[in-house]
């Protein structure tokens, strides 16, 4: 796992902190997955991480050991993937079209200035 702040592990605790035994309610479960869904999991992948877990405890893991018992499982589920301008940001040729984008305009403002056709 990629730490404390991996997704993945976040839901697996959460997920070991609302059992009852290997018994989850239902409406415990349906804020699991909205967190999940917070966390930019998907509904599957959500459902996945709550499986696991409960598999754990019904293996006969303490439901605090059941994440790290279920850990080789977890990571199989990929991590999700940014979306909208954080994807961006991941990109470095996404980064340097923007930059030289505001590069010109930047250059351009300071033409029209000096031209005094702007201000």
């Amino acid at each position: 796992m990629t730490g404390p702040a991996d997704p993945r592990w976040v839901l697996a605790v959460r997920t070991a902190e609302q059992l009852e035994g290997a018994l989850l309610r239902p409406e415990r479960r349906e804020r699991l997955i909205r967190l999940g869904r917070l966390l930019g999991l998907s509904v599957f992948d959500s459902n996945l991480i709550i499986a696991i877990v409960q598999d754990q405890a019904r293996r006969g893991h303490a439901p605090a050991y059941c994440p790290t018992a279920g850990e080789p499982q977890l990571r199989m589920i990929p991590l999700p993937q940014p979306r909208g301008w954080l994807a961006a940001l991941q990109n470095p040729r996404s980064l340097a079209v923007a930059g030289a984008l505001i590069t010109l305009m930047l250059l351009e403002a300071l033409l029209l200035i000096r031209w005094g056709w702007w201000g």
